[in-house]
């Protein structure tokens, strides 16, 4: 899903814990859960690439064209380490907090993407080999063709620079 996706689901909820809770803190872990998740992507274009290029970062990931997957991240897992956190700690607020920030970040990560059923475990992901061809499904072809015309674009516009 796109960030602009994201920040449209992740806002209101940000919102909406701030509402009831009166917590800039809690506000914040909605909007840094909810939306800036997503900066993993980085992490693995620059492992793959070695540079980085934030539009190609895009096009690579639309396209599917990673050979592996990290997505540190994405990972159910870190729901359960949050609630063991609370429990070590005798806080209850910050795990609900981040539990219902982080699945509307991941729900709708797991309905939009390509992603295998169990392709949000990193468990699952690690039983893969991090192979990206094993974790998710190919790219749609609609999808695909749209992602030809980006790189199109892409690159007329670095031919004139």
């Amino acid at each position: 899903m796109k960030v602009e996706n994201h920040a449209m689901v992740g806002v209101p909820v940000a919102v909406g814990i701030f509402y009831v809770s009166h917590s800039w803190l809690f506000f914040w872990v909605a909007i840094l859960v909810g939306i800036f998740i997503d900066g993993d992507h980085v992490f693995d274009y620059i492992r793959e690439e070695k540079k980085f290029n934030f539009r190609h970062l895009f096009i690579k990931s639309y396209k599917g064209d990673f050979k592996k997957i990290v997505l540190i991240g994405h990972a159910y897992e870190w729901i359960a380490l949050a609630w063991i956190i609370g429990l070590f700690f005798k806080e209850s607020s910050l795990p609900l907090v981040f539990t219902i920030a982080y699945l509307f970040h991941m729900i709708p990560d797991q309905i939009a993407n390509n992603i295998k059923p169990w392709g949000y475990f990193i468990t699952y992901r690690w039983l893969k080999k991090w192979k990206m061809s094993e974790i998710f499904y190919p790219p749609k072809p609609g999808r695909v063709k749209a992602v030809m015309e980006m790189e199109k674009k892409h690159a007329k516009a670095h031919k004139k620079s």
